[in-house]
């Protein structure tokens, strides 16, 4: 288990040989160092490390992603898609950090803290 800088709450670590078929909810902060295939609903952050595979959908207050997810990203306020990272799916977030080298295939639509008036944009990201 790690402790957030941000705030006090205690996470999970999924390690690298554990492999969930299923949907995990978590009320605290995540890391996914393993394979995940089902939807990840997170109250706190999570993160996906390099090598790492979800199958499905991820909500959560904020994601840094550096492994792969085939699913959609529904994020309250910040996402980071890392240098390591591959979205198959649409990404919906308040913040959006696309870094050099992240392959992203789907929708991206930037909200506020209300959902009037957001923009949609389709990205089909790719860097080999």
């Amino acid at each position: 288990m790690f402790q957030s800088k941000n705030n006090n709450t205690i996470g999970s670590i999924l390690g690298p040989e554990i492999e969930i078929d299923g949907d995990l909810k978590v009320k605290g902060n995540l890391i996914v160092y393993g394979k995940v295939y089902g939807n990840i609903i997170s109250k706190g952050d999570v993160n996906t490390a390099p090598n790492s595979f979800v199958q499905g959908n991820i909500i959560a207050d904020s994601a840094s992603v550096n492994g792969e997810v085939e699913g959609n990203l529904d994020i309250n306020q910040k996402v980071v898609l890392g240098t390591t990272s591959k979205l198959s799916g649409d990404l919906k977030a308040s913040i959006i950090t696309i870094e050099e080298g992240a392959q992203f295939d789907g929708v991206c639509k930037m909200i506020g803290k209300q959902e009037s008036g957001s923009n949609v944009t389709k990205i089909n990201a790719v860097n080999s």
